[in-house]
């Protein structure tokens, strides 16, 4: 009897040990047998806010749907996004891909300047941003960024990717210069050419605010509370449902710090901002994810591998694939002259230290902080015609 009291405890651990597995494993093949329609994703203002609206009422959102012309909303395994192309169909393809705080907006005075010029551009919202929805598992790194960019272009009725298409250049700012590099490095024969505005990827170090010790550890703060930390980094009101907007206050990574905002053609990209937090449901995990997860700091590698896509080393070849369009092309560079996000100084050394010297890399310096696209908008295309020759 005493034998059997002591082994008692020994029965219960193993019977508990056996049950406890057995849920597990019905646990995990019920999630592996989850419907596809399941999948962890939040959805975008596109399905939570505007059918609650009337077309007028629509019109006046500081994010419009119809904000550019040839919207179309692309399904795919990661949710729902918005894309937006337009321009002549012959003419010369180019993608715009903005950064980590503004949607797709950002960049639409520069897109509007290239149609101008007979160019056929696209413009998409990275998940999480404006009305692409937020994918919640999986990370928002190089390889969903780039899935976005293979999705996008493939939901076209045009060719981009074929052998005859011709392929398509990016422009892109700030976290889409990371994004972009990362692309290019991988896929350079369906890339022509690239013009970076402000690139992250190779920052040493992110500004102070981006620091805090709960966005290192954001899966273990309260949503609510760490919504009002993005709030505040980003200079808009923490008020349900409301467009006003502090000016004065902190800014992201990618909204004009200019005391006064310029509107061009009706962008007001701190207004866009304000929308944006207040009705996308999905953003701060996007916003902080992407700051866990995504191209912006200590990106060297990613960065050499493109350094060696335009030197035509064979190390960054793909045997089978079509021959790179990037060899020995050169790169368009644009800093801001009072960036405080994206050193040019540090962010040049580092270029030259990977490229080895600068013969591939054309720098050119415009007015303005980060947010320089939108305010020197003028300066910007002038250097993308001039690099481009259009």
């Amino acid at each position: 009897m005493a034998s059997l009291m002591a082994a008692s405890p020994i029965i219960l651990v193993s019977v508990m040990t056996v049950v406890l597995s057995s849920l597990l494993l019905r646990r995990r093949s019920h999630r592996a047998n989850k419907p596809a329609d399941l999948r962890r994703i939040i959805p975008s203002p596109r399905k939570t806010l505007l059918p609650s609206l009337s077309q007028a009422e629509a019109d006046t959102l500081a994010y419009a749907p119809d904000h550019f012309p040839g919207a179309r909303d692309v399904e795919t395994h990661y949710g729902s996004m918005r894309v937006y192309e337009w321009g002549p169909e012959h003419g010369a393809k180019i993608l715009l891909i903005h950064g980590d705080t503004t949607p797709g907006p950002m960049l639409g005075p520069i897109a509007k300047e290239l149609v101008k010029k007979g160019c056929r551009v696209m413009i998409l919202d990275l998940w999480g941003r404006g009305y692409s929805d937020t994918p919640l598992d999986i990370p928002h790194d190089s390889r969903l960024f780039a899935m976005q960019i293979l999705l996008a272009v493939a939901s076209s009725s045009l060719s981009w990717t074929g052998t005859s298409s011709g392929g398509f250049s990016i422009v892109a700012f700030s976290l889409g210069g990371g994004i972009s590099v990362s692309f290019a490095a991988h896929y350079p024969y369906l890339v022509n050419s690239i013009v970076l505005l402000a690139p992250a990827g190779l920052l040493r170090c992110m500004p102070d605010d981006y620091e805090s010790v709960f966005f290192r550890y954001s899966k273990l703060v309260p949503s609510k509370y760490l919504r009002r930390l993005v709030g505040k980094l980003l200079g808009v009101t923490n008020n349900s449902h409301t467009f006003q907007h502090d000016e004065k206050g902190s800014v992201g990574l990618d909204v004009p710090n200019e005391s006064v905002t310029e509107k061009k053609d009706n962008l007001d990209i701190p207004a866009i901002v304000q929308w944006q937090f207040d009705y996308h449901e999905g953003f701060c995990h996007s916003f902080l994810d992407t700051i866990a997860y995504g191209p912006i700091m200590h990106q060297q590698s990613d960065w050499k591998r493109f350094s060696d896509v335009i030197y035509g080393k064979p190390s960054s070849s793909s045997p089978g694939c079509p021959p790179s369009r990037l060899q020995n092309k050169k790169v368009l560079i644009v800093f801001g002259a009072s960036d405080a996000v994206v050193d040019r100084k540090q962010v040049s050394e580092d270029l030259i230290s990977i490229f080895g010297d600068s013969q591939y890399l054309v720098i050119k310096k415009v007015g303005g902080g980060h947010g320089f696209p939108v305010p020197s908008c003028k300066n910007v295309f002038r250097h993308i015609c001039d690099f481009w020759t259009i």
